[in-house]
């Protein structure tokens, strides 16, 4: 186990563990009915949050709260974004309200030119094209952890709508966005090619009528099919992929 950047997560957690008048000890925080653990793994790049009861002095088994993607070119700024969602789920957990985050209309919305990562950029920039409703979101996700987080922005908030869409949209709805994910699999660059892959896979997990709309969506092109068809699989078994895109069981 090795807690890199700790200090950074827990004094971006101060607020929480103030209210819930938890005491920390290196990496748990506790008070007489709970305790929280605080954990990255260098096996498999995720810092995680675990919470247990505490009856008489015992503490019973841990449940995993939240997780998050963390691997070795991660800062100490990217270690604030971890405290912030680990703020959050255990607010959630313990039932403690926090104030809602207010949307931020300063904050710009994506565009292909603004940072290094272009590819990406714009690929979010046409996902808020397609669901209209992410925009602001995506101020607030943006004004509230002081960057695009982009992995864990679309697990929270893309996934669940690509489910409905393919659950419930029409053939036009289907075929609309068909187009769209397609110029990026074919013309994107390594990382936004394997988003738009990873991307299908955590709509499809678990969902078998998902899972058929998909195939269905890419018979006519069988480079873009067999890519989805073969990383089914791996992504199941992805710890780091599955913290980031998967917030619920869906």
């Amino acid at each position: 186990m090795d807690n890199k950047y700790l200090e950074q997560v827990l004094a971006e957690m101060q607020d929480i563990i103030k209210e819930a008048d938890l005491k920390v000890d290196e990496n748990y925080l506790k008070n007489d009915t709970k305790s929280v653990k605080i954990e990255r793994s260098e096996e498999t790049k995720l810092y995680t949050i675990a919470i247990a009861d505490v009856d008489n002095g015992e503490v019973g088994e841990y449940k995993q709260i939240s997780a998050w993607l963390f691997d070795d070119n991660q800062t100490a700024k990217d270690a604030i974004a971890v405290g912030i969602d680990f703020s959050d789920a255990l607010r959630k957990e313990l039932g403690i309200a926090a104030q809602k985050p207010v949307v931020n209309n300063l904050v710009d919305l994506p565009t292909a030119q603004k940072v290094s990562d272009s590819a990406i950029n714009a690929f979010a920039k046409k996902m808020l094209d397609i669901f209209p409703a992410l925009k602001d979101e995506y101020k607030a996700h943006v004004a509230h952890y002081g960057n695009f987080l982009y992995l864990n922005f679309f697990g929270e908030h893309l996934v669940p709508r690509m489910v409905r869409l393919f659950e419930e949209g029409t053939s036009k709805q289907i075929k609309k966005f068909y187009n769209t994910i397609l110029d990026f699999y074919v013309e994107g660059d390594n990382d936004t090619i394997n988003t738009v892959v990873a991307l299908l896979a955590a709509a499809a997990y678990k969902n078998d009528t998902v899972t058929a709309k998909i195939r269905e969506m890419l018979a006519d092109n069988n480079h873009f099919l067999n890519s989805f068809n073969n990383f089914l699989p791996v992504f199941s078994k992805n710890k780091k992929l599955l913290a980031a895109l998967i917030k619920k069981e869906m």
